[in-house]
């Protein structure tokens, strides 16, 4: 069984057929709205570049060259600048300029270029208190109380740009720029405290908005515990592995040791996952460490990420960042299926 949907008309021809104007019109009408559904269905509309709108002094405004798309598929290229003298009583009000598309309706005999039995396409710039229907917004203006215009009035909000309509799961990892499956997950150490049950944990951290800082002292005495905590970091969608980790951070009395672990859930088997993926120590003094995670793959639905970091004497902590991918093509091991 099948059904069918009329969707349009397209001209067809035959040998020996008499061809007269109206033929060649359905010819260039079917191409010209393929045309117009091609490029609203698979680009938008809206401006494409240029069509800047600015104050050119007085009463004045100009719009630059540039090129749109109307509301019904039209291709409007601006090729020179145009310049606009705005009503002088219209006090306070709110003006709307504007580009549209016009053709004239009747093909003339010649024009003053000498070509013969053409029909003139124009790019109509408007400014008025509204638009005519399919037309693009460049800018509104808002005139004084005496009906003057400045380039402060000149407001660019409604600017109608055009944003390319994008299938939907057209765009994949594959897909994307090398820039753009890689990038830094930053984030200042607000880390809570070790639990006290299974250890005699060391103090926790003093968080602040910025920074994670050890106590300096201890019940009025200097601290030599140190400080630890953990914490957890958000993944983005999509992404499929670590890549390195970095932290830093301004003071460090003694040693740190840093660890960052990979958590979550194990589907197949139905287990915690819990594993470390980096173990490192920093010696005294300012620090900011970069390392390479050689395992680092993480299944999309349930991985999830922490970090340890403990220290000896007083220290403080700035970042902690971890650089991660959403390439399929460096997940070294198949995801596991829940």
């Amino acid at each position: 069984m099948h059904k069918k949907q009329f969707i349009h008309k397209k001209p067809a021809y035959y040998r020996g057929q008499l061809l007269n104007e109206e033929d060649f019109r359905d010819e260039q009408r079917y191409h010209a709205n393929a045309r117009y559904r091609h490029n609203l269905n698979l680009h938008g509309w809206g401006i494409v570049h240029g069509l800047e709108v600015r104050h050119a002094g007085g009463n004045e405004i100009v719009v630059s060259p540039g090129f749109a798309v109307d509301g019904l598929g039209h291709e409007i290229d601006l090729r020179h600048e145009e310049k606009l003298q705005l009503p002088s009583n219209e006090a306070n009000a709110v003006l709307v300029v504007s580009l549209h598309y016009e053709e004239d309706d009747v093909a003339s005999a010649s024009d003053d270029d000498g070509e013969r039995n053409t029909r003139k396409c124009y790019g109509v710039v408007t400014v008025a208190p509204g638009a005519v229907e399919a037309a693009v917004i460049l800018a509104t203006i808002e005139l004084d109380d005496k009906s003057h215009v400045s380039a402060h009035a000149i407001k660019p909000t409604n600017r109608r740009h055009m944003k390319t309509l994008l299938a939907p799961g057209s765009v994949t990892a594959d897909s994307l720029e090398a820039h753009l499956k890689r990038g830094w997950l930053r984030m200042p150490f607000r880390p809570t405290p070790l639990p006290a049950d299974k250890e005699v944990a060391p103090p926790p951290f003093r968080v602040g908005p910025t920074e994670a800082r050890a106590h300096r002292e201890i019940d009025e005495k200097p601290n030599n515990k140190g400080a630890a905590g953990t914490m957890a970091i958000s993944l983005a969608p999509g992404v499929t592995r670590v890549l390195r980790l970095r932290v830093a951070g301004e003071i460090n009395d003694a040693r740190l040791s840093v660890e960052l672990f990979l958590g979550g859930w194990d589907a197949n088997a139905r287990k915690h996952v819990a594993k470390s993926l980096l173990k490192q120590e920093i010696k005294g003094g300012p620090y900011d460490e970069t390392w390479h995670i050689k395992e680092g793959d993480l299944h999309l639905e349930t991985s999830t990420l922490s970090i340890e970091i403990r220290s000896e004497a007083y220290v403080r902590v700035s970042l902690v960042a971890i650089e991660v991918t959403c390439d399929p093509s460096l997940l070294h091991v198949a995801a596991v299926e829940g």
